[in-house]
């Protein structure tokens, strides 16, 4: 199958991001490491023993500097944004010192940093006593200065050291700060989190729906361009409004007795015989992809189609999360993605015969 067409035609959900790069650069780490150890060894070969023990101060001595100056680099980089925000100390951070020192200089791996500047010192310092007349040298000296300072700055002037989309995306993706996470978990809190629990006594308390509804879910509609229309006939004529469930009430962010209403929706599926099924279904978009959709098309907004249809993936996949660690949500809601609007009937239908299937053949055991 034609993976764009997985899903009701929205396409493949991603998974999150693994450890793969990690892994590979572990990878090409130890392989480095070892070319470098047989290269070594090959050239020790018709060493004699002072030589080879030069050999390996040598080692010692060149992967501290090259440490000690990928950390003193990385040093002078957050000195330099220091000085940029020294400028909002007032507005950013409450013109708390303390607040601009840790944003500039934590590292989120601070202890392995410290741990790795220290070993590289030592390092040097003891290929500097075991040799002191090898390796205290200009020339090592200007090198270490130019790594540390001219290319870390260099690199940091002209752009080099910006995250690429990918790192950025994956940054966002650990610390849910992308668009959709915010969306989808204002969506749950603000709305999700209150009505599901409640659902099965609102359909109950329904005299006109509470047999027609077989499935007790609330359906959700995910189209992948994030359009929501008005009513949802509006999308496939086949999905009609029937009416309402009993809204009930609660208090709600200073609105006194907020109302929560579902909206029950009829579908009507030509048999070959002429006769016509009805499934009736709670049924509504997910509101919040209208917002990524009014984004995507206002230019303020600064969310591009591309960015949008990343960000529509991304909020299905963290609703999914959410709500599947909620104990009062589970069985409540079905999750429709859907690619094509006009076969919203097709999908639902699917949907709800495909759940009968292990209910027939559980009772037929």
């Amino acid at each position: 199958m034609d993976p764009q067409q997985l899903n009701n035609g929205f396409g493949p959900i991603s998974k999150r991001r693994g450890k793969y790069a990690t892994v590979a650069a572990a990878i090409i780490l130890v392989a480095v490491f070892a070319v470098y150890v047989i290269i070594k060894a090959t050239i020790a070969q018709g060493s004699d023993g002072e030589e080879r023990k030069d050999n390996v101060l040598f080692f010692i001595f060149g992967t501290g500097l090259l440490l000690l100056s990928l950390v003193v680099g990385e040093g002078m980089q957050r000195t330099c944004m220091f000085f940029e925000e020294i400028r909002h100390k007032e507005t950013r951070y409450n013109g708390s010192w303390n607040k601009v020192l840790k944003s500039t200089f934590a590292f989120r791996f601070g202890h392995l940093i410290l741990t790795l500047c220290v070993v590289s010192l030592l390092a040097v310092s003891y290929a500097l006593y075991a040799n002191y007349n090898t390796f205290y040298r200009a020339d090592y000296f200007i090198l270490f200065s130019l790594n540390s300072f001219g290319v870390s700055l260099l690199s940091f002037i002209v752009g080099c050291r910006e995250p690429s989309i990918v790192e950025v995306s994956q940054i966002n993706e650990r610390e849910n700060k992308n668009v959709a996470d915010g969306l989808a978990w204002s969506y749950y809190f603000g709305y999700l989190k209150l009505v599901l629990p409640k659902l099965d006594e609102q359909i109950g308390l329904s005299e006109e729906y509470r047999y027609k509804i077989l499935r007790k879910k609330l359906y959700i509609l995910l189209p992948k361009n994030c359009y929501t229309f008005e009513t949802i006939d509006k999308a496939d004529p086949r999905v009609t409004i029937a009416g309402n469930l009993k809204p009930y009430e609660m208090n709600r962010a200073g609105i006194l007795k907020r109302v929560y209403r579902h909206t029950v929706h009829k579908i009507e599926m030509l048999r070959p015989d002429g006769s016509v099924d009805e499934y009736h279904l709670v049924l509504e978009y997910a509101t919040p992809l209208m917002s990524l959709y009014d984004m995507s098309v206002n230019t303020e907004a600064g969310l591009s189609r591309e960015e949008r249809d990343e960000q529509v993936v991304l909020f299905i996949r963290k609703l999914k999360e959410i709500l599947d660690k909620c104990p009062e949500c589970k069985n409540k809601y079905e999750l429709v993605p859907i690619g094509d609007d006009n076969q919203i009937a097709d999908v639902l239908v699917q949907k709800i015969k495909d759940a009968d299937v292990p209910m027939e053949a559980e009772t037929n055991a």
